[in-house]
């Protein structure tokens, strides 16, 4: 068992921590633990920090007994490379053999299901690639089958046309033999015939169609394209063929860490568990994470996912919130979790600034964000809010609503209406691809993605491959060009920096003048030409803005600084100095109808009492967004409410706890 010193904490707190500050005993406690274990954290509690800290400490005892390694598991890659840019250059042997630090897909891709792929066909898969999946998976669809007539084929293209399973269903092991499922973790998938469909399909023709729906997954797989959920299909095929696999990973992994557990999904958790625990294994495996976080797993009830052990530590402790701030979002927690603020000033001063609660009438929504601003600039002024941070956000549950009169975010700032989505990776045309890619930097990275992005998919679409038959990423379309032709590699590095600068000045029909010229020549250095993509690169985007005062923002700008704007989803993991919550219509109600007992201190499971399960889930996905939204800021926090449901639900509200601003 792995030994902590207080000389070992002291040199992780002279890395980590601001000059003078210390762990404090609940952070302690985590750090000599080397137990299996769940960690319970609150926001702003230091979490992630405290297990760098571990990870610092441990990284000075490698190697372990027996060469054994430490597995690290994040649910993303920017979390990934927080952890590779906080530490990387103090542990370096963290981040080599036998160690692994990565995500959760990119662990189950390398030890499960790229081996379970070279055991079954011989060779590594192409691509492991949802978009590029999508596409090859619809070719082989429509591709015609050998034994297949061509009525057979026409039910299929027609089920499909009506069920929408394509990108969706996938393979599941059983033992009685590999199913068809709906979607990951899912029901069998059940062929039967559309309700539009006035003769029904033939048991034999349901048949057919599911070994249509069969051979062309079948197909897909051979032609070694996955989506992220085949590799959990790959991961059970091999753990079956090969008895005690899970043997050879505990041995080689002495300590897992699982960062941000309650963004796992069920099939995730349950790979984890069934690796890393049960009869006889050693291995430690330690859990951390707020399962009052859980908003993007696509389970609503996250204590099915992650069943927290008994034995827990928890981090009750935030050093993000303030008392004031803390008071609320404990109201909102499923766990019934102590959050204490412990938030302070740059002088080192407790933060004691009051919630807002903005009331309004709908006809005034748009007047909602501009008077949080000029609250911002009064506070400024007031010296109470720090001129030095400048990170304002605005946001809501549901970006957009199909239901008339009812409050989303577009109802705040009428000019985030793009359908396309900002932060969407495929896009249907060229265009949309320098219309709608992320802004918020307004930096040459993400203009110069875009551009690249965009032109690997119309090879895509051509299905041009580099020399291994892989379709080209964008590193691997600059690196495989340099390598053909160095003039030609230092021409298109000039022209994707002079579009990512033009993209960065609003300049996108020039870029794509331009882009559909340079197109015919990128695919003569690659001794192709344009057939397919032809519609890809000429067809305009249906969402483009009709004229400048169109022009899709996603932020407020006035008072010298921006307030950005968007969904709870976008700012999960962030820090603001002010935050407001803007309420959205979602599933019948508004936030502040389904928690009007949470901003009176009552506990969500009183609440709960005498729900249907379906207003329980409803209730629970509620909370899980508010908790999230307000226990983002560190100084000021801020929730819009429409006049009527105020004056319905909230009117009695504490004013002690709140500032009532009517607008």
């Amino acid at each position: 068992m792995i030994s902590i010193t207080e000389s070992d904490i002291a040199y992780a707190e002279e890395i980590l921590l601001e000059s003078g500050k210390v762990f404090d005993d609940e952070r302690r406690a985590f750090i000599k633990n080397f137990n299996t274990i769940d960690l319970q954290a609150v926001p702003g509690s230091g979490k992630t920090t405290a297990l760098l800290a571990k990870l610092l400490i441990l990284e000075k005892k490698l190697p372990l007994f027996g060469n054994r390694g430490i597995l690290v598991i994040s649910h993303t890659n920017a979390a990934v490379n927080e952890i590779r840019e906080r530490i990387g250059h103090h542990c370096p042997k963290l981040f080599s053999h036998p160690n692994f630090v990565g995500t959760i897909q990119s662990f189950v891709d390398t030890f499960l299901a790229i081996p379970a792929y070279l055991l079954k066909y011989k060779q590594k898969p192409v691509r492991i690639d949802n978009e590029i999946y999508n596409e090859t998976i619809s070719k082989f669809f429509n591709y015609g089958k050998t034994g297949f007539s061509k009525q057979e084929k026409s039910n299929a293209i027609y089920y499909n046309k009506n069920f929408n399973v394509l990108h969706s269903y996938r393979f599941q092991y059983s033992k009685n033999g590999i199913l068809l499922i709906d979607k990951i973790s899912g029901k069998e998938l059940i062929v039967k015939t559309p309700n539009a469909k006035k003769v029904k399909f033939t048991p034999s023709e349901i048949l057919r169609i599911e070994q249509w729906l069969r051979t062309t997954k079948e197909d897909t797989l051979r032609a070694g394209t996955l989506c992220f959920d085949d590799a959990y299909f790959l991961a059970d095929l091999l753990l079956a063929e090969i008895l005690n696999y899970d043997k050879l990973l505990q041995k080689r992994f002495q300590y897992v860490f699982v960062d941000e557990m309650q963004d796992m999904e069920v099939h995730q958790m349950n790979l984890i568990e069934r690796l890393f625990t049960g009869h006889n294994c050693d291995t430690k495996l330690q859990r951390l994470g707020d399962i009052n976080q859980s908003i993007f797993t696509s389970n609503v009830n996250a204590k099915l996912i992650w069943n927290q052990r008994q034995k827990k530590l928890l981090f009750k402790g935030s050093h993000r919130l303030s008392k004031p701030i803390a008071e609320i979002v404990k109201s909102a927690s499923l766990t019934q979790t102590e959050v204490d603020g412990r938030g302070t000033d740059e002088n080192g001063k407790a933060i004691d600034l009051k919630p807002l609660l903005l009331v309004f009438n709908v006809a005034d929504a748009d007047k909602v964000i501009p008077t949080f601003s000029g609250k911002i600039k009064e506070l400024q002024k007031d010296g109470l809010l720090p001129l030095a941070k400048q990170n304002y956000h605005a946001f809501g549950w549901r970006k957009e609503t199909d239901q008339d009169h009812k409050l989303c975010l577009n109802s705040y700032l009428p000019a985030l209406k793009n359908k396309t989505g900002t932060n969407s990776l495929e896009f249907t045309t060229l265009e949309d691809y320098l219309l709608f890619f992320p802004k918020e930097d307004h930096s040459l990275k993400t203009s110069r993605s875009a551009i690249l992005n965009g032109l690997v998919k119309m090879l895509r679409i051509e299905n041009v491959r580099d020399e291994h038959s892989r379709y080209f990423s964008p590193n691997r379309l600059l690196y495989y060009i340099k390598k053909l032709n160095l003039h030609n590699y230092e021409l298109l590095k000039s022209k994707i920096l002079k579009w990512s600068i033009e993209l960065i000045e609003f300049k996108s029909n020039d870029v794509l003048l331009d882009m559909r010229i340079f197109a015919p020549v990128l695919f003569g250095w690659l001794s192709s030409e344009i057939k397919y993509s032809q519609k890809f690169i000429d067809t305009p985007s249906v969402d483009k803005p009709a004229s400048k005062e169109e022009e899709v923002k996603n932020y407020y700008d006035k008072d010298g600084f921006k307030v950005q704007v968007g969904t709870v989803h976008n700012i999960k993991g962030q820090t603001h100095t002010a935050s407001l919550y803007l309420e959205t219509f979602w599933n019948g109600k508004y936030e502040s109808e389904r928690l009007k007992d949470q901003f009176f201190n009552i506990s969500i499971n009183e609440s709960l009492q005498g729900l249907t399960d379906s207003a329980k889930e409803k209730l629970r996905q509620t909370a899980k967004m508010v908790y999230v939204g307000f226990s983002r800021p560190t100084h000021l926090l801020a929730f819009a409410v429409e006049k009527d449901r105020f004056e319905k639900n909230l009117k009695d509200i504490d004013r002690n706890k709140w500032l009532i601003i009517e607008i």
